[in-house]
């Protein structure tokens, strides 16, 4: 039997174990948001985390200031161009378990540092400069990258230009689009086969594949999660796959993915979303 002062203790023990999780909470997710952008530094708690990675936040921006020096434009009487929009590229499962504050935190850090930066160097810009958080699967870690936003396609054709006249060499007046490619999914059901065109941009947006009919690959079977998982086709043309946190899993020929990790489907692999299988043949 057990004695009513030891139950009174272990109740009081159980609810300060429970006061203290709650506590360290908030600061297990910032840890673990902070460890995965890459051992960035923990302002928050006013410590410094022991970069595992070597990238902390100061690292991060000196990079970035690398990446501006070096795509700076020197425009003659103009002066010389910087870029102005900068992609902050995130890792999926970083962003998702980040609280929201911490990551518009780290965006108003990186926008201060670039302005300033741009600003100790006297260059110009084209247009305002800007941070733009863009969350992407197939991305590892966090990384900053300066672009020259909606005025990007009309640089490279004035250099492919320029390059060309010095060359004595016409260019067409409309640069070559890459074309679109179609991708054949054979959908194999409990009820049934059943053939799906997709039309993958390389190098362009992934495909969302789920349960929920706004997917591009919409796969109407209880196993599938509403958005399930992830299409991408390469710049070269090869296409990966992965899992956006599905209850069920995501499969390459009956061996389950790591949530987050991308990987290479090859000619005759067998995808499992869920009890789904899916064959992909680029159409001929």
């Amino acid at each position: 039997m057990t004695d009513a002062g030891d139950s009174i203790d272990k109740s009081k023990h159980d609810q300060g174990e429970k006061k203290r999780r709650e506590e360290a909470l908030p600061e297990r997710i910032l840890r673990r948001v902070l460890e995965g952008m890459g051992d960035v530094v923990d302002r928050r708690f006013g410590r410094t985390v022991e970069p595992r990675s070597g990238l902390t936040t100061s690292k991060l921006i000196e990079r970035m200031k690398k990446l501006i020096d070096e795509r700076v434009r020197d425009e003659g009487k103009r002066g010389r161009i910087a870029p102005h929009h900068l992609v902050l590229k995130v890792e999926w499962g970083t962003h998702s378990e980040a609280p929201p504050e911490i990551l518009h935190d780290l965006k108003n850090e990186v926008l201060a540092a670039a302005i300033d930066h741009i600003n100790d160097h006297r260059y110009r810009t084209l247009g305002a400069v800007t941070v733009e958080a863009e969350v992407d699967i197939f991305t590892t870690g966090i990384s900053v990258d300066p672009t020259f936003g909606e005025f990007e396609e009309d640089l490279r054709r004035q250099d492919e230009e320029r390059r060309a006249a010095k060359a004595g060499v016409q260019i067409p007046t409309a640069a070559p689009t890459m074309p679109d490619i179609q991708v054949i999914a054979r959908i194999t059901l409990p009820n049934g086969t059943r053939e799906i065109p997709l039309i993958f941009k390389p190098g362009g947006k992934r495909l969302n594949v789920g349960r929920a009919s706004d997917n591009e690959l919409t796969l109407n079977d209880g196993s599938v999660s509403k958005i399930h998982a992830a299409l991408l086709m390469t710049a070269e043309g090869t296409l990966l796959v992965a899992d956006t946190g599905s209850t069920n899993g995501t499969y390459i020929n009956g061996r389950r993915i790591a949530y987050g990790e991308s990987r290479l489907i090859e000619d005759g692999d067998v995808i499992g979303f869920g009890d789904v299988e899916v064959r992909l043949r680029k159409s001929e």
